[in-house]
């Protein structure tokens, strides 16, 4: 997935973890409450889970918690199935919930966890805090905080969200957001190191720890370490087989070596067992570079349908399709005024970069500049990021852009 992006989508992992949620999100990975790991059978699926916890709903169908746990049941559905349908049942009971328990910390992180997997960063920073007055000790509290100050651009809050996280519980939860916050800031090696550590800390077949393996696999990308990219993502096909995030991984891989064919069918492969509009991201990508102009506009008009289905589910897609749009050519003003609305409220580093981006392919070229600038003030070290920057600064004329691009890209 585009970590930049997508990985805010907050998608529980599975139910073992309903333990492990994606925060591009990534995003990345959030507990929910030990309580409601308790309620929901830790061996399940996603669609066990929503049964599991239907059962148990239907016994005391007055009790709120029972309410979140199946919410957080049909979030670990949607990272299953990417049905985005599934939200607007989450959210019917969490609004139920929340009126009869609106202080209970276990209701608020699932409420925190869905508003972070609707791209809804202020109302997930609300959960949390009200979660963290009601049980300061709980890890998954942090998890949310984390996410959420990370996506508002308040990164100081964030590295002491997450320190606080990590002191708690160190697991596959918080070592990924540490691993997230490193790679934020230009360390890479210690984005690595964090990320090994979020590995060996899951269990070893399950999808949070597999999810971990394709992050390993991005993160060597970034280093261009093709091997060890390669080996993560074999790694995570050997965890969950078939994994599809796995595959999209062999793909980025495959066309990083030149080979845009395979890494064409790979994403094909992986759009056809699950529709994330990532896949049919980089498929459009694919397609264009090999000249393949017609199928990279179906692409297109797919990206599109898909944002829109997710965006009539209460998911918050503008500041993604704007980025989609911006590489493509497609609906400019559009999406430059999509962009900064995004960023003016929630001035990122990510959201930066795509205000940045579609600022230069609006031909203005000034705003782009600084907008570029601060979007590499942490460090960030993503190789696109960069060649993005350094092709502003080009046009720009900028010196210093350049400089700081160029360095970053060492």
């Amino acid at each position: 997935m585009r970590r930049a992006a997508f990985w805010l989508l907050a998608f529980a992992t599975s139910v073992g973890a309903l333990g492990a949620v994606l925060a591009a999100t990534r995003t990345d990975i959030v507990d929910v409450p030990a309580a409601l790991e308790r309620i929901l059978d830790p061996r399940t699926d996603g669609e066990r889970a929503i049964a599991f916890a239907q059962g148990k709903l239907a016994a005391a169908p007055g009790d709120p918690r029972l309410m979140a746990a199946l919410a957080a049941a049909y979030l670990a559905r949607v990272r299953e199935t990417y049905d985005p349908a599934l939200y607007a049942k989450a959210s019917a009971l969490l609004d139920t919930a929340i009126a009869l328990a609106p202080l209970d910390p276990d209701v608020a992180i699932v409420a925190g966890n869905l508003a972070l997997s609707r791209h809804d960063f202020a109302a997930a920073l609300h959960w949390g805090l009200v979660a963290q007055a009601a049980a300061p000790a709980r890890p998954a509290v942090y998890g949310v905080l984390t996410d959420a100050y990370v996506e508002l651009g308040r990164y100081t809050e964030a590295v002491d969200a997450a320190q606080r996280m990590i002191d708690l519980r160190p697991d596959l939860a918080s070592y990924s957001r540490v691993s997230y916050l490193r790679e934020l800031h230009g360390d890479l090696d210690g984005a690595i190191d964090a990320m090994r550590r979020a590995v060996d800390a899951g269990a070893p077949r399950t999808e949070g720890t597999a999810w971990s393996e394709v992050q390993l696999g991005n993160l060597y990308l970034a280093k261009d370490d093709l091997g060890s990219a390669e080996r993560a993502y074999e790694n995570a096909l050997q965890r969950v087989d078939g994994y599809v995030f796995a595959l999209a991984g062999q793909a980025k891989a495959r066309a990083a070596r030149g080979d845009l064919s395979g890494a064409a069918a790979l994403n094909e492969e992986a759009a056809r067992r699950l529709p994330v509009p990532d896949f049919v991201i980089a498929l459009a990508d694919l397609h264009d570079r090999l000249g393949d102009s017609a199928r990279a506009a179906q692409d297109a008009e797919l990206v599109s349908a898909m944002e829109q289905l997710l965006k009539a589910n209460g998911v918050r897609t503008d500041v993604d399709l704007a980025l989609f749009d911006a590489d493509h050519g497609l609906r400019l003003p559009e999406a430059l005024a999509a962009a900064r609305a995004e960023y003016a409220i929630r001035p990122s580093v990510t959201v930066a970069m795509t205000l940045a981006w579609t600022e230069y392919r609006n031909g203005e070229l000034a705003a782009a500049s600084v907008h570029a600038a601060e979007a590499l003030r942490l460090g960030w070290r993503d190789p696109t990021a960069l060649r993005r920057a350094a092709t502003i600064a080009q046009a720009a004329g900028d010196v210093a852009l350049a400089r700081r691009a160029a360095e970053l890209a060492r």
